[in-house]
């Protein structure tokens, strides 16, 4: 019974604390170093109590043997989004929840003065990485259309990665989906919750059950009336004489089912008119993302792949055209591995919340929710790393690297992404001083690292999927050579599904690019507008 107490409590309280580190594989290690100190605390605590030794001994054992499983590949661990989503959970809410369970024990004061100090120096999980970490979960399974029982069971597109979900995990995230009135994401998580705790010895104690009895009451209020129906006849199954109110409400429920009722918050928050989410254009990205949309073949036959000699002495690079008009090119083994780590190792001290431009057209920048990642802007003469990738653009492209913006480099943390943007600015865009060197003519990324699953640069428009390579370079046109946007570049950063997404980001403005790109006489960009308003 005290077990089953415990276990409830843990899906049940939550943790304030500070940073953010859900935007950013980067930060993750600084939380797994807190939870082996926060462990080490709480094992000396257990050494010297035996009145709360099953249920925390219990919950010690439970967490270090994800640490040894750990142990042998941190970095594939910490990449894994739902092992991302249970190390934040845990510092969020289950370690408050440890303290508590110990606060009437005479022995706690040497507990709580440790955590004390450890709370002063370490990083903890905010509110805001707990969200977003669960509204990455959610991002996987609705982009990569995942099945939520495999996700709980660590699966990703049909591969093991990491350790399964338990039933206050999926309950948690389910209550903070329901917080967040995604009400079509809460309903799945908290069935899978719930099926969870059927299979544990302690789910048939009353305690339990009880707690089932409260999900009954959300499954009823979002209209999930097949859910709560459900959880309802195996209540009374196990206890039907303790239980037998609850023969009205499976009465009620059998009646709401038979009628095809539809009343409940899932019927009454469907997607406002005009949401970009339930457009045919996001839909599009999605597919491509998944690899279900593709250039037709007769787009593809002319397609080319040849060597490029650079006019500095390097090696000639493998040059892929993955797409002709307009032109998107992917060079191939353009940087070395230890210049792609030099780079990481210099961006990861200083980066932050990457930012977009305000949609008020006044030159600021904010975060927002449909950019989730961090980077770090540095001037090409930084080191030798960042001058290489300033050197290879401009020998490329030909384009005056003196109007490049800083390099960027970016990290996307769980199921980070940036969903369909075009790097050129509109008419109405507004130049701060200082900033005066027209719009972006072109982009090129450059990709620091592989990644296992998703991830892609998505063109939706073309469409085109590139999968991150690490050292290759990709490069296309913002413009028209008249200047004017080329709509059809709309493109956006996958998910990530597994694994760390580094990127360096070069944008190279317009300004003295005549002779590399001479302004046509007829601006040409019918071809293109059709996709400034798309649906």
């Amino acid at each position: 019974m005290l077990l089953a107490q415990c276990v409830l409590l843990l899906a049940l309280q939550l943790l304030s604390c500070r940073g953010e580190f859900f935007s950013s594989t980067s930060g993750l290690e600084k939380l797994f170093e807190t939870e082996v100190l926060l462990l080490a605390e709480l094992q000396h605590y257990v050494n010297e109590i035996s009145q709360h030794a099953e249920a925390l001994q219990s919950e010690i054992d439970a967490i270090r043997v994800e640490h040894l499983n750990a142990a042998d590949g941190i970095d594939d661990y910490l990449n894994n989004p739902v092992n991302a989503f249970r190390l934040i959970k845990r510092l969020h809410s289950d370690w408050e929840t440890f303290e508590g369970s110990v606060t009437t024990d005479s022995s706690r004061s040497n507990y709580l003065d440790a955590m004390a100090r450890l709370r002063g120096n370490l990083s903890f999980p905010s509110q805001d990485d707990f969200v977003g970490s669960a509204i990455a979960l959610t991002r996987l399974q609705q982009t990569y259309q995942l099945d939520v029982p495999e996700l709980a069971s660590g699966i990703l597109n049909g591969v093991k990665y990491g350790t399964a979900m338990s039933w206050q995990d999926c309950f948690v995230l389910g209550q903070h989906l329901y917080a967040l009135r995604d009400y079509n994401h809460t309903v799945p998580w908290l069935q899978q919750s719930m099926q969870l705790l059927r299979e544990q010895s302690y789910g048939s104690e009353s305690a339990s059950l009880d707690f089932m009895e409260a999900v009954v009451d959300y499954h009823r209020e979002m209209g999930a009336h097949d859910s709560a129906l459900s959880l309802v006849n195996h209540v009374l199954a196990l206890e039907p004489d303790q239980r037998s109110h609850l023969l009205e409400a499976r009465q009620q429920l059998e009646e709401l089912i038979t009628d095809g009722d539809k009343n409940g918050l899932l019927h009454l928050t469907a997607r406002r008119p005009g949401d970009y989410h339930e457009s045919r254009e996001f839909r599009m990205y999605e597919q491509v993302c998944r690899g279900e949309l593709a250039p037709l073949p007769s787009k593809q036959r002319d397609l080319r792949c040849r060597l490029w000699r650079s006019r500095l002495g390097y090696a000639p690079f493998k040059l892929e055209e993955l797409h002709l008009d307009p032109p998107v090119v992917q060079l191939h083994q353009v940087i070395g591995s230890k210049d792609a780590e030099s780079l990481q190792r210099t961006a990861r001290p200083r980066i932050k919340r990457s930012t977009v431009y305000s949609l008020a057209g006044n030159g600021d920048s904010t975060a927002a929710a449909f950019r989730t990642s961090q980077g770090a802007s540095f001037n090409y003469s930084r080191n030798a790393a960042t001058k290489l990738l300033s050197h290879h653009v401009g020998d490329f492209s030909g384009l005056n690297m003196e109007y490049a913006e800083d390099l960027q480099v970016a990290n996307y943390g769980i199921g980070g992404h940036y969903e369909p943007h075009w790097d050129s600015f509109p008419d109405n865009h507004v130049y701060q001083e200082g900033d005066l060197h027209g719009n972006r003519i072109a982009t090129a990324i450059y990709y620091l690292s592989d990644v296992e699953a998703g991830g892609g640069t998505a063109f939706p428009f073309l469409p085109l999927l590139v999968t991150p390579e690490r050292g290759s370079l990709l490069f296309w046109y913002n413009l028209h050579p008249s200047g004017d946007q080329d709509f059809r570049t709309k493109h956006a950063a996958c998910p990530v599904l597994q694994g760390s997404k580094w990127i360096a980001n070069v944008w190279i403005r317009e300004r003295n690019q005549d002779n590399v790109r001479p302004c046509d006489l007829e601006r040409g960009q019918e071809i293109s507008l059709h996709y400034r308003d798309f649906d």
